[in-house]
């Protein structure tokens, strides 16, 4: 009986209770459903709780008004990012989800990493002078001086640039005969930083005095190359001096800060560079002649001191003969000075045209047989092509003027009419009696104008008038 009414009822205790997962089952299934659905993700925030472990690895948190999350940078990305990482920074991160189960967290793996906002490039920029300054690249004590004449200028720069066309221009204007290397590089885009640092290496390695990095103005992203922390300690660690000559002079780039000079201007990279030879021939010209002139002065003072010890003394032989010879003596020695003075003078002016002589010019003697082989093939295409063409249009020219060709219809019959110096078109233009002049193909008449008609008809005789 009580067990008919326990199978009616049913036992509330009875039913099955689901199977309880294990925590690490629960978190496996978080992962799977979790992480493949956040793989590649960019999130902005504020970092927060930021700290550096000693195995380089970046520990941080990011967060906005809303919520905040858990971030790490392992210690291999942490290397590449270009700026230092900082505790209030607004950033934009790319990575991927990941829950670490020993904790039951979940967290942000950063990838990539960079500032947010109108301020970034400026917070890059800032960073990078601190790191440069730090580093005692940015000293003015570092800073060499140029050379008064360089041996070798070297330029690195675009070899289709305007920059460098002014450049050569300005630079060969103030000193011709002076030599410069070009190194051809890209100054503008992702590659530009190491193909400018490769031709400012390969322009030392060629022995050059100094050596000019060169662009054109532009804006501010065209200029990012010249910001490169790699070209700009490329720069510093020259072993000549280096002149930045980037943008207008408005523009300004840490190839600037880093470099021994900063040029405004391509233009006035040129100017800092070369001096103008013909003033420091000039200068020269000027410095023998102070020179002549110093000595000569001199000279004549010493010899007007002679004379007035002369005049002052009773006529001593021994102490006049003394001083005669002094004087002998001082103005050998000055003259000898000045000699020397000179010698070395023309010995440093042959020295230097000397060294401008062994400047090799079988470069330029290449271009010029380049040129003057252009020439003859030019030359010779005129004499192929062109002035049989020439002749053909003259041809063709002379066949159309003929028949315009006065003395041909002078022979053919026809007369040219004069009434003095003008030429008679119509018969009302004359009155009867005038005397004329008819020039024929060969000789003239003179007649007089015995009748004529009003001009209706040119052909006399026509419209059953008598001719």
């Amino acid at each position: 009986m009580a067990a008919s009414k326990s199978g009616e009822t049913g036992d509330l205790f009875s039913q099955a209770r689901p199977r309880a997962l294990g925590v690490g089952e629960l978190t496996r299934l978080l992962r799977l459903q979790i992480e493949p659905r956040f793989k590649d993700v960019w999130v902005a925030g504020e970092v927060t709780s930021f700290r550096r472990q000693g195995s380089g690895h970046l520990y941080f948190a990011l967060k906005d008004d809303q919520a905040a999350i858990s971030a790490v940078i392992w210690s291999s990305q942490a290397r590449r990012i270009p700026f230092a990482l900082e505790e209030g920074l607004e950033v934009v991160v790319r990575g991927f989800v990941e829950i670490y189960p020993p904790h039951g967290k979940y967290q942000l793996v950063v990838q990539e990493l960079e500032p947010r906002g109108a301020g970034a490039q400026a917070l890059l920029l800032k960073q990078l002078k601190e790191r440069l300054q730090r580093d005692g690249l940015l000293d003015p004590a570092r800073k060499r001086r140029l050379p008064f004449i360089p041996r070798r200028v070297g330029v690195a720069t675009s070899p289709t640039g305007a920059a460098l066309r002014d450049f050569l221009r300005v630079l060969h204007g103030r000193y011709p005969s002076m030599p410069v290397l070009v190194a051809p590089c890209r100054v503008q885009g992702e590659t530009a930083p190491a193909l400018v640092a490769s031709a400012v290496r390969a322009l030392c390695r060629a022995g050059c005095d100094v050596i000019v990095v060169a662009r054109g103005g532009g804006s501010q992203d065209d200029l990012a190359a010249f910001n490169d922390e790699r070209l700009a300690r490329v720069i510093a660690t020259c072993p000549v001096p280096v002149v930045s000559a980037v943008g207008h002079e408005v523009d300004f780039t840490v190839a600037d800060l880093v470099a021994d000079v900063r040029a405004a201007t391509p233009t006035h990279a040129a100017q800092l560079v070369a001096p103008v030879k013909e003033e420091l021939e000039a200068r020269l010209a000027a410095l023998r002649a102070r020179l002549r002139r110093g000595a000569t002065e001199a000279i004549g003072a010493r010899r007007r001191d002679v004379r007035a010890l002369r005049a002052e003394l009773a006529d001593p032989a021994h102490l006049l003969s003394q001083q005669r010879h002094r004087v002998d003596d001082l103005v050998h020695r000055a003259e000898g000075a000045v000699r020397a003075r000179v010698r070395g003078g023309r010995a440093r002016l042959a020295d230097d045209r000397g060294r401008l002589g062994r400047v090799e010019p079988r470069a330029r003697l290449r271009a010029l047989l380049r040129r003057a082989e252009d020439a003859v093939r030019r030359l010779g295409r005129w004499q192929t092509v062109m002035f049989p063409r020439e002749r053909l249009r003259l041809e063709r020219l002379r066949a159309r003027i003929e028949p315009a060709n006065v003395a041909k219809l002078l022979e053919r019959g026809f007369a040219l009419v004069l009434d003095g110096q003008r030429l008679v078109t119509r018969s009302v233009a004359v009155e009867s009696g005038s005397p004329l002049r008819v020039a024929l193909a060969r000789g003239w008449l003179d007649v007089r104008v015995t009748a004529c008609d009003e001009g209706q008809d040119p052909l006399p005789g026509r419209n059953g008038e008598p001719g």
